[in-house]
């Protein structure tokens, strides 16, 4: 009877065992180890992979120094263009006087910075010479070919675009009337700036801008 009872809680207990041990240790395993490997490991990398989505290749030590740089680099370049660009309240602008040499007259209109932060020009202006009724004068001043740069300009700097004439009688077409106003629109601006002036008088219908340096 000894024996049967022990034969048989042997069974009892080894079936139990399996059955009940594996429960609690399995259950205990199987749920903490893949919970954890997929549950940890699936945020984790899922968190890596979407910044990896982005920049493929390198998932996990990239996902550092380049998402951090990367995206901090893309969107602070991104913001700074944006925010950067100088817009027409941020702007004095002033008509130097004609530096004439071999027939050419070369006028310099000013761009100064008058706030606190830098923004940058890029391009070239449009320039046109109007009446006192705001009518314009001949046609507005062609580009130059030359290649045009973004411009970074500090609170206080002044940069400039050069307009350019010819004096009287260099050639045909004689001389346009004398301007009373100057309208300009900065590079990248739909908004425009206007400068009462006598200058320039276009002569041989040549009136064009160079690029702001």
């Amino acid at each position: 009877m000894a024996l049967l009872s022990a034969a048989a809680a042997g069974c009892n207990s080894g079936g139990d065992g399996s059955a009940a041990g594996p429960t609690a240790d399995g259950n205990d395993t199987s749920q903490s180890a893949p919970a954890t490997t997929s549950g940890t490991a699936t945020p984790t990398d899922g968190a890596s992979a979407g910044q990896a989505t982005t920049t493929p290749e390198p998932p996990a030590g990239t996902t550092s120094p380049p998402a951090s740089s990367g995206s901090a680099g893309s969107s602070g370049g991104t913001q700074q263009q944006a925010a950067a660009r100088c817009t027409v309240t941020d702007l004095k602008m002033t008509l130097g006087r004609g530096d004439p040499g071999a027939g050419n007259i070369y006028y310099p209109l000013d761009f100064t910075n008058t706030t606190q932060h830098s923004c940058t020009l890029n391009g070239f202006p449009g320039v046109s010479l109007l009446r006192g009724d705001g009518s314009v004068i001949g046609k507005p001043a062609t580009r130059q070919t030359v290649k045009a740069g973004a411009v970074r300009i500090a609170p206080g700097q002044t940069v400039e675009a050069d307009l350019h004439t010819l004096n009287q009688g260099v050639r045909d077409g004689g001389c346009w009337r004398t301007p009373t106003l100057i309208m300009v629109y900065p590079p990248g601006s739909t908004q425009s700036m206007t400068l009462s002036t006598k200058n320039p008088v276009v002569c041989g219908d040549t009136f064009d801008v160079g690029p702001v340096h």
